[in-house]
């Protein structure tokens, strides 16, 4: 089994024999990416994860990784620039809508719709109090003398507890804004314009994400004036089917060449791509169409629901021709809009755990990951150690089987761990870890087992070689229960958890079923060899001597019994 593994491990993939890390052992950075609004497919969580994948290979992040996770997606990739990790997590859904006029509220309506909307976004942490009361008040005296204050009541929601009311919440949230911000109504139009401009100045992500309804209009944050637009519907690609695609990030054709950067020509960054032409109709005649139709008037590209650029439209763009994207881009996002362009948009909108933009990003230092794997090496090392020495004072030079298939389990084990990170990327981390040291003391507990039932054997009056023997029948029964239970107990909280407890789950599952081929191919024969040997049959050697003693007074003790019960008949006669 031994030469099996580890001749896997020497002669197939890379040759190395290091695991593979996790990044609380190695250093570096993990992002989780939460899905928004309904619970997702798994179909969708593959097809965004091979998505994030091709932007990793795209972007060339060293050392990088996407999983599923349950319902989420985790990253990792080696060193700690978080902002170049959460970049790949990005809906990046483009879209394209025109710019509308200021609305016309309802004077006798605006009011209420602005106390109602104030307290909404107050509620759900979009816009501090005091700033709403401030965007009411400048309001009230714009409606001129007469209109009655205008005043908000409402308090911020206490913090959600867990993940699910943080999931919860955060669909809240959406569809309030959905119904706050995409409303066809003038005056509800206007009030969310009024407070988006209190918004729009320190806001660096849009909470939408890119989940807006692009049927719909749109108040949305300019993000070069740090103004709200009221944006129009995207545009059908044929307006003769209302339910059809509509213009977005979808229609580039990816084939063509997509560049993000500094064009010395205009001295701007901008992002360069061109609309697919493939079938009828297609991105690059709505296009054509929409620039033809908008000569003088502004049309604003969104990004992931906020406006990255709004120009004033100079002329049509003929069929086929490319297009580009200006703004006030560094150099680094031009780069990663242009990379999450080439590989389209997420089938989903992610934030964090707690609803963080990007995602929830944890970075482990590089020394602090060093010092996690040293402690959990001593950790392992004092375990052992203490095995060690329970076995020799209790079992003498008989635990000496014990320790030599505590070696052999852990020389398969990491031989396995070894080959499973490079066959299906699995890393071991801080919790894996501890995995495998609760299973040096399941290996170690069947030995205990068999010991106990030779002892058992022992008490009967069998020699020492016959009470091994039968104690290992006996023992077989327990010790397959025993692993089976742990091993069901570990299979159910590799599925049900989240996170790193999946990690400590999949070590204990792993050193459980070879502690069952270990017992059975190495443990048990090794035991049953040595019973044939005189020098193993010794008390003194197997730690078997309280036995002995117990069995022969319990003789002595049936010896006198018998002989004063025979004494006793003959006096009777």
């Amino acid at each position: 089994m031994v030469v099996a593994v580890y001749a896997l491990v020497f002669f197939t993939g890379d040759r190395s024999a290091s695991p593979k890390l996790g990044i609380d052992l190695q250093g570096g950075t993990r992002v989780t990416l939460v899905p928004q609004g309904e619970d997702p497919t798994q179909e969708q969580l593959e097809d965004a994860r091979n998505i994030i994948e091709n932007r990793v290979n795209g972007m060339g992040v060293s050392g990088a990784s996407v999983v599923v996770d349950g319902n989420t997606l985790v990253i990792t990739a080696a060193g700690d620039d978080t902002s170049a990790v959460r970049n790949l997590g990005q809906t990046s859904q483009l879209a394209f809508r025109p710019v509308l006029q200021s609305p016309v509220p309802d004077p006798a309506a605006i009011g209420d719709v602005l106390v109602q909307t104030a307290n909404d976004w107050v509620a759900h942490g979009i816009i501090p109090a005091d700033q709403a009361q401030t965007t009411l008040d400048g309001i009230t005296s714009q409606l001129g003398e007469g209109a009655d204050s205008l005043a908000v009541t409402a308090q911020p929601l206490d913090e959600p507890q867990g993940p699910v009311e943080a999931a919860d919440r955060r669909q809240e949230t959406t569809e309030m804004l959905r119904r706050t911000r995409q409303s066809a109504d003038p005056t509800q139009q206007f009030a969310s314009l009024a407070l988006m401009s209190t918004v729009c100045p320190v806001q660096q992500t849009d909470p939408l994400a890119g989940t807006d309804d692009l049927a719909q209009p749109l108040v949305a944050c300019d993000s070069t004036s740090q103004q709200p637009l009221l944006l129009g519907e995207a545009p059908l690609l044929s307006p003769d089917d209302p339910s059809g695609a509509r213009l977005t990030g979808n229609e580039i054709d990816t084939n063509r060449p997509i560049t993000g950067g500094f064009n010395p020509q205009s001295s701007q960054m901008e992002i360069s791509f061109a609309f697919s032409q493939e079938g009828e109709p297609n991105g690059s005649q709505a296009w054509a169409q929409l620039t033809s139709s908008m000569i003088g008037q502004q049309v604003a590209i969104t990004l992931d629901s906020q406006v990255i650029s709004a120009p004033v439209i100079q002329g049509a763009t003929p069929v086929g021709s490319a297009t580009s994207i200006t703004g006030q881009f560094t150099q680094e996002e031009a780069t990663a809009l242009a990379n999450n362009l080439r590989y389209g948009a997420l089938p989903l909108s992610f934030a964090g755990e707690d609803g963080e933009p990007g995602g929830t990003a944890m970075t482990v230092p590089p020394s602090l990951g060093a010092a996690s794997l040293k402690a959990g090496l001593i950790a392992g090392a004092v375990g052992l150690l203490l095995v060690a020495l329970f076995v020799f004072a209790y079992y003498r030079l008989f635990g000496l089987i014990s320790l030599a298939t505590l070696a052999l389990a852990g020389l398969v084990v990491y031989g396995l761990l070894v080959l499973l990170g490079r066959w299906i990327g699995y890393s071991l981390d801080l919790s894996g870890v501890a995995g495998l040291i609760i299973g040096i003391g399941t290996t170690a507990d069947s030995f205990v087992v068999i010991y106990e039932r030779i002892k058992d054997e022992l008490r009967k009056g069998r020699t020492f070689r016959s009470a091994t023997a039968q104690g290992w029948d006996r023992a077989k029964e327990t010790i397959v229960t025993g692993n089976i239970v742990t091993l069901i107990g570990a299979v159910v909280i590799y599925f049900l958890a989240v996170g790193d407890v999946k990690g400590f789950a999949f070590t204990m599952g792993l050193t459980t079923v070879v502690d069952l081929l270990v017992t059975f191919l190495v443990t048990a024969p090794l035991m049953i060899l040595a019973s044939r040997s005189r020098f193993w049959s010794r008390p003194s050697v197997n730690g078997m001597g309280k036995i002995y003693r117990l069995v022969e007074r319990e003789r002595a003790a049936a010896a006198e019994e018998t002989s004063s019960a025979s004494l006793a008949s003959v006096e009777e006669k």
